[in-house]
């Protein structure tokens, strides 16, 4: 298993940016390492406490006892500003994320010089302020750059943004290689980037570190799935269960896996046995109810589809998430067959933002970009140009002024589409480019390469297209039907609007 802590998984720029969890020693009394980060609070419980959720977090991969050991410890020192600001970056509360944020930034004063600039560095992320934010996080890094959980934060964040080759970079120029946390998150970079032998040559070294635990099977099974090696994935799932018939993770990994084999009904049965076995945390519930609600997708039942995505929709507007709730609604428009069913559940997605219930800006700002790329989109579809027009000039602004990579990519994504469906692919591959994470860019760019006759790169593209295995609405819209053709490029061209059932 690797922690998720987003709904949406964001992306970065250009920029070296992070945002995730920053490491920390002890600080009172003085830390035995002079070179590790410190930790200020003026109780003793407290500070075993966070030394005890970092050390499940980042070696065992332990996020809710981790997350109960940082309640623990603000309970004991409310005024322990960095254990508000672990808390906040590691809940999988969307509510607790905020309000502990803001009481690490009301605390920030008790904290030493480097944690204030660390709780200014996550306080100006979250405000989308990413200027400030990566002076603030150059500093910290700049001080600590062979610190464990230092370099663990910065390459798992990278990682989440999609910059696996930057996240390789930071671990290796470390000098670490005793992190069972950090072998696992370097196994993960390395399948993201479909280097798989050297993914599971980590995995290897990582199960070795921890044996007798439960999520390097885990992960193991990940990674295997991400290669396509499905029926190996579901035994190291298994395998996991065997150790610890709590890890919970492991039987929704099933779950996802049966899905991606095309097995709906069986992945199904699979998560619901996890809703009935498994008390889950609120993201936890969205995330796998959301994968549950894609597999009418895949087997293109849409009036299904629409009740089990509705379902979550529901849960997220009672609870007051906002991005969530969006999101849901965006994710619904984009496999609609009927346009103005689609337009009807984007309006609604712009409506649950307005809330700005229990979200950071940034997140509000992210989702703004999706649901307006789904904008255009959709307007391209059905040749609304005008409408094209006018959601992709409040994109383009925002890509430039946001430096966002998840915001950027949403508006290469979107340019794309237009240029796209004005025959322009020499434009068109230039966005695409761009956006190589999102399956509905990646099956155009195939298509504009064929079509401008580069048919070896349609042939990669289009190859690393069919491998992808992410049990996401976009994946499930576009690749499955893709694979039955990739390797005749007469075919691109049949694909080229299978995002959009007919």
């Amino acid at each position: 298993m690797i922690t998720k802590t987003s709904h949406v998984k964001a992306a970065l720029g250009s920029t070296f940016i992070a945002f995730g969890l920053i490491s920390a020693a002890i600080a009172v009394p003085p830390a035995a390492n002079p070179a590790a980060f410190p930790l200020t609070t003026k109780s003793p419980e407290a500070r075993r406490l966070v030394d005890e959720a970092l050390a499940q977090y980042i070696d065992h991969v332990a996020q809710p006892e981790a997350i109960a050991s940082l309640r623990k410890a603000v309970a004991a020192d409310p005024q322990f500003a960095m254990a508000h600001e672990l808390l906040a970056q590691i809940s999988l509360d969307s509510a607790e994320q905020v309000s502990e944020q803001q009481k690490a930034f009301a605390t920030r004063r008790y904290a030493s010089p480097v944690e204030r600039t660390t709780i200014q560095w996550y306080q100006d992320a979250a405000q989308h302020k990413m200027i400030p934010a990566i002076t603030s996080m150059n500093d910290v890094i700049s001080q600590y750059p062979h610190d464990k959980l230092v370099v663990w934060a910065a390459s798992w964040w990278l990682m989440t943004q999609t910059q696996y080759e930057r996240a390789l970079a930071v671990y290796e120029q470390s000098g670490i290689t005793d992190s069972p946390g950090l072998i696992n998150n370097m196994a993960y970079n390395y399948a993201y980037l479909r280097q798989y032998d050297k993914a599971i040559a980590f995995m290897a070294k990582y199960a070795a570190s921890l044996p007798g635990d439960p999520n390097p099977e885990d992960s193991y099974a990940e990674i295997l799935r991400l290669a396509g090696r499905f029926e190996q994935s579901i035994q190291h799932y298994r395998a996991a269960l065997a150790i610890d018939p709590k890890f919970y993770s492991s039987q929704y990994g099933i779950a996802d896996t049966y899905s991606l084999m095309g097995k709906q009904t069986q992945a199904r049965e699979e998560y619901k046995i996890g809703f009935e076995k498994f008390p889950l945390e609120e993201m936890q519930q969205v995330m796998w109810k959301t994968r549950q609600a894609t597999t009418y997708v895949r087997e293109g039942d849409v009036k299904g589809a629409d009740r089990a995505f509705q379902a979550v929709a529901d849960v997220a507007h009672s609870r007051h998430i906002s991005q969530v709730e969006a999101d849901t609604y965006r994710q619904m428009a984009i496999y609609q067959s009927d346009a103005k069913r689609a337009l009807q559940f984007l309006d609604k997605a712009d409506v649950a933002l307005l809330e700005h219930k229990n979200a950071t800006p940034t997140a509000i700002q992210q989702e703004t970009a999706q649901i307006l790329r789904a904008r255009v989109e959709l307007a391209v579809r059905v040749g609304d140009k005008k409408a094209a027009q006018m959601s992709l000039e409040p994109l383009d602004q925002m890509a430039q002024t946001a430096s966002d990579r998840l915001i950027e990519a949403a508006y290469h994504g979107a340019a794309a589409a237009v240029f796209y469906s004005e025959g322009n692919y020499d434009r068109a591959i230039e966005h695409l480019e761009e956006d190589t994470d999102n399956p509905l860019s990646v099956e155009l760019l195939a298509d504009a390469y064929q079509k401008n006759g580069d048919l070896e790169s349609a042939h990669r593209t289009a190859k690393s297209l069919s491998e992808r295995n992410d049990p996401t609405v976009e994946q499930a819209l576009v690749v499955p039907s893709f694979r039955k053709c990739y390797q005749d490029p007469s075919c691109y061209g049949k694909l080229k609007n299978a995002s959009f059932p007919q």
